[in-house]
């Protein structure tokens, strides 16, 4: 086995994915962390792909191969979604861009893709009141139907990417996977001023959306978009 990796620097490149997510657009307080933001304005991201709260002690011990394994289980991913749209009801275009994020090789190693298992991996960065579901990548749940509802009128081509997405997550080494949908904006309006965090001024509006597998090391890797709804 080859040396752990223990440095990282932050990737801007990385951020970039995220950055609709965190744009505290507004709001009074400046220092507050989620304004009206759905990821943390501290967020900052390392070229493993681990996600962080800027100041926060982040521990590295990744094996090279499985980095090499996540950066290209994120890349073939995301050229099969290349030209779609993310779409799902959002108010503006966006498309998906590679995500992972590199598991350390010490233990424990997670079997499953699960509400507490994204917030973790998303290193305390999402909006604390935010509603989070995770589903299987199959045509059924949630996550599909507002992929039928965005859909619907179009021809079939429309739904093939979709589809080979799906198909492709099937085929490959992963020990789970699923359709992670971060935020909701009628969920976040339904919620009591009480519950907003020190500084929040209104929900946010811009909502992540993953489609991940999980490698047999622990990381997380596939693409990652968002949707507007105002």
């Amino acid at each position: 086995m080859p040396p752990l990796l223990t440095q990282f620097a932050l990737s801007p490149s990385n951020l970039t994915t995220l950055a609709p997510c965190m744009d505290p657009d507004g709001g009074e307080d400046e220092e507050a962390e989620w304004r009206n933001n759905l990821l943390s304005a501290r967020t900052v991201v390392y070229q493993s792909g681990v996600i962080a709260r800027q100041g926060d002690s982040v521990h590295h011990a990744v094996d090279p191969e499985e980095l090499a394994l996540c950066g290209k289980l994120a890349g073939e991913a995301a050229s099969i979604m290349k030209g779609a749209s993310v779409g799902m009801g959002s108010e503006s275009s966006a498309s998906f861009t590679e995500f992972f994020v590199a598991a350390n090789a010490d233990p424990p190693r997670p079997t499953r893709i699960d509400e507490e298992f994204v917030r973790r991996a998303f290193g305390g960065t999402i909006f604390p009141p935010a509603t989070l579901t995770v589903e299987p990548l199959k045509e059924m749940g949630v996550w599909w139907s507002e992929v039928l509802a965005d859909g619907d009128g179009q021809p079939d081509a429309y739904f093939a990417p979709w589809r080979a997405l799906m198909a492709w997550f099937a085929r490959q080494p992963f020990v789970d996977s699923a359709f992670v949908r971060i935020g909701d904006y009628g969920a976040l309006l339904a919620l009591e001023r009480a519950s907003y965090p020190e500084g929040t001024d209104s929900p946010g509006c811009v909502f992540p959306r993953l489609a991940v597998g999980l490698t047999r090391a622990g990381s997380l890797a596939g693409i990652f978009g968002h949707v507007v709804q105002t």
